[in-house]
């Protein structure tokens, strides 16, 4: 028989320190359940035990270089951890034993390294959702909020898998984005090589044809003619201008003015404004909706949504809802005041209130807005692949018309 010490929460939430005497771990971990409470450690009497909020632990962040070469932590390498994380915890698994696991078993470095602090930071007797604050850049404000509420209801587990559906909703958006845009880049990238070859192998050889024939230039071979030039002697310039504009307009969009100024211009656009508003709508109501069925307070949990809508215009909105609501108006009125809510999210919040099952119907219209936003993509692929196309033609076009001008006018000379 071995003595086992445990630390585990209660059903009012709060948390309780003991003892077992059983045979083994196992044994000792049924005991502690049967007396209705979730097992946050559990270990053999004698360890010895650190009692203190916050471990104070981290990982050194190494240089430059090693941080560019660092293996990073997708969302979907996030969402699986996550998904795993709560399905040990529901089966009965304490949290420290969980990590453990899930140390041995994850591929990733870095979060390999994150998760034995973790498991540290727990055996210390700290919470997770304390641990978890100890690296912001993989645990976003969002995921700790969502385990301190299920830490304090007793359904971390839950919250857990909650959030990994969450995640993976977030990495299927941004692969569907990445796969739509791939295409268009690849093609404006091949065009862009193609007219610098041009440029650069071509047209000299049509200068030194022309000057030997010394035919007169018109307008649009001057124009070619001199773009060919400065790339080829004076490229270093353009490359410089360039390399500037980029710094000034991203130190601009880095400011408060230049953030509100770029996300309205995107707002206000034919095609990517929709778009976004889709997005938004879908990331507002399914991180409220996740929140809210995990017992965090409608105001808190709308608080935490300002960070996922993923436009600061929108999260302006948001935030004068936040105020509306938190002035005694329900939700679907503050919603109604605001723009960009759209009448759907608006209705389904009405709903929701009415019948005591906000959660669900913001759940319904997460789901409805993420099916848009799947079909507004494959749609905005498929507006940008011919728009395109038609202005890679217009500069080939110009370039090999400009050319042969010349040469028309002196064949129309000799006729």
């Amino acid at each position: 028989m071995e003595t086992f010490d445990y630390t585990a929460i209660k059903t009012d939430g709060g948390r309780e320190k003991g003892t077992v005497v059983a045979l083994d771990l196992k044994t000792a971990a049924q005991e502690v359940r049967q007396k209705n409470l979730r097992i946050i450690t559990l270990a053999i009497s004698g360890a010895a035990k650190v009692e203190t909020g916050s471990l104070n632990v981290s990982i050194p962040k190494g240089n430059f270089f090693t941080r560019l070469l660092e293996e990073k932590i997708s969302v979907k390498t996030l969402a699986v951890y996550t998904s795993q994380m709560g399905t040990m915890l529901n089966s009965g698994l304490p949290i420290n034993r969980a990590l453990e696991v899930l140390a041995r078993q994850t591929e990733n470095k870095k979060l390999q390294k994150y998760t034995v602090t973790l498991e540290k930071s727990i055996e210390a007797g700290v919470s997770l959702s304390k641990a978890l604050q100890e690296f912001p850049e993989v645990f976003d404000a969002l995921y700790i909020s969502l385990v301190k509420a299920g830490e304090s209801t007793g359904t971390l587990g839950n919250s857990l898998i909650k959030m990994s559906i969450f995640k993976e909703r977030e990495a299927e958006l941004k692969a569907k984005i990445k796969g739509a845009m791939t295409y268009p880049l690849i093609v404006l990238g091949a065009s862009i090589l193609i007219v610098i070859l041009l440029f650069i192998f071509v047209l000299p050889k049509f200068v030194g044809f022309l000057a030997g024939m010394n035919v007169p230039l018109p307008l649009p071979t001057k124009i070619t003619l001199g773009a060919a030039n400065f790339l080829i002697q004076d490229w270093y310039i353009l490359f410089g201008i360039i390399v500037a504009l980029f710094l000034l307009i991203r130190a601009f969009l880095k400011t408060e003015n230049g953030k509100t100024y770029w996300d309205t211009l995107l707002l206000r656009m034919p095609i990517i404004g929709p778009l976004i508003i889709k997005n938004s709508m879908s990331r507002f109501t399914d991180t409220l909706s996740t929140l809210f069925g995990a017992g965090v307070p409608l105001v808190q949990a709308m608080e935490m949504t300002t960070g996922t809508v993923g436009n600061s215009v929108i999260a302006g909105v948001v935030n004068n809802v936040i105020d509306r609501v938190k002035g005694g108006e329900a939700l679907s009125q503050a919603l109604s005041k605001n723009p960009y809510f759209t009448p759907m999210v608006i209705q389904m919040a009405i709903v929701g209130e009415e019948s005591g099952y906000l959660e669900k119907m913001l759940a319904k219209v997460a789901d409805y807005y993420t099916e848009e936003v799947n079909t507004a993509t494959a749609g905005l692929a498929a507006a940008v692949n011919p728009i395109l196309m038609i202005f890679v033609g217009l500069i080939i076009g110009w370039v090999l018309i400009s050319l042969y001008l010349p040469i028309f006018k002196m064949a129309g000379g000799i006729s």
